[in-house]
């Protein structure tokens, strides 16, 4: 067993030797779980981190096996734990792609522990691209891909709005990242402000929707760029206040904000 994997047994505390019981996928074939570690529950963990018996994904295999393994996870909403409390999200389940990918990323404790990177007031908060040493092992057990755009029309981003970041670069397609997700603090905007955003992107707002920006704020330039899959239920104030933490110039968090997320299906 490599360095990278006795580490991650470390930050579990899981400290038994290994045993004959073999992962069987991708680049993880050599990593080795002892089938007597004594605490089921560790085990299970152990287990979801280091993927035994599950596929490296990519861009090729990720969809359909999301897809697949999110058929036997009824779970619709996530606890996200901060220094500040608790955010619940709910995540829409016909956007069902970002749907599975974020509650297979939480299944493999990606998120347990990991960090907000960026904190941007009256915009976002974002968080998952860690580049501590954990979650960039982490992406490389799982596996480096992007999403498909899932774009809905009733699914926009007014304050709250959970989406995924995605990269500008080559990127036609709009694809989204697997790992990099954002909440909205977002700003209000004028009628005429809404009106401009849609001419420009190329959108149409009901009288709702244009109503919520005006009153409750969001960043609708975001738009058809990025795709929504869920919102909060309670803890905004929570969010405003990791918005309100002071950054650099790169807008990186002066101090660590930690994040911790777990999913469940009832509130």
């Amino acid at each position: 067993m490599n360095n990278r994997f006795i580490l991650l047994f470390l930050i579990l505390s899981c400290n038994s030797a290994p045993s004959d019981t073999t992962h069987t996928g991708g680049v993880n074939d050599d990593i080795e779980l002892n089938e007597h570690v004594g605490d089921p529950e560790l085990e299970a963990r152990v287990r979801a981190m280091l993927g035994i018996g599950l596929p490296t994904l990519d861009n090729d295999n990720a969809e359909a096996f999301l897809l697949d393994w999110v058929s036997d996870v009824d779970d619709r909403y996530v606890t996200i734990s901060t220094k500040h409390g608790d955010i619940v999200l709910e995540l829409f389940e016909d956007v069902p792609l970002h749907r599975a990918n974020f509650l297979y990323k939480i299944f493999r404790e990606y998120y347990s522990p990991s960090e907000f990177t960026r904190v941007v007031p009256d915009f976002v908060v974002q968080g998952g691209n860690s580049e501590e040493e954990k979650p960039q092992q982490m992406r490389f057990l799982i596996g480096r891909h992007t999403l498909p755009s899932e774009f809905r029309n009733p699914y926009i981003h007014i304050r709250g709005a959970l989406a995924m970041s995605r990269s500008y670069t080559n990127n036609p397609e709009k694809r989204s990242s697997s790992y990099d997700f954002y909440i909205v603090t977002g700003r209000k905007f004028s009628k005429m402000e809404i009106a401009s955003v849609e001419v420009d992107q190329g959108v149409k707002y009901t009288t709702e929707q244009k109503l919520l920006y005006k009153k409750n704020g969001g960043t609708p330039h975001l738009d058809r760029e990025h795709t929504v899959f869920g919102r909060v239920i309670k803890g905004m104030d929570v969010v405003d206040k990791l918005a309100a933490t002071m950054t650099d110039e790169s807008d990186w968090p002066l101090e660590r904000l930690e994040l911790k997320m777990k999913s469940h299906f009832n509130l």
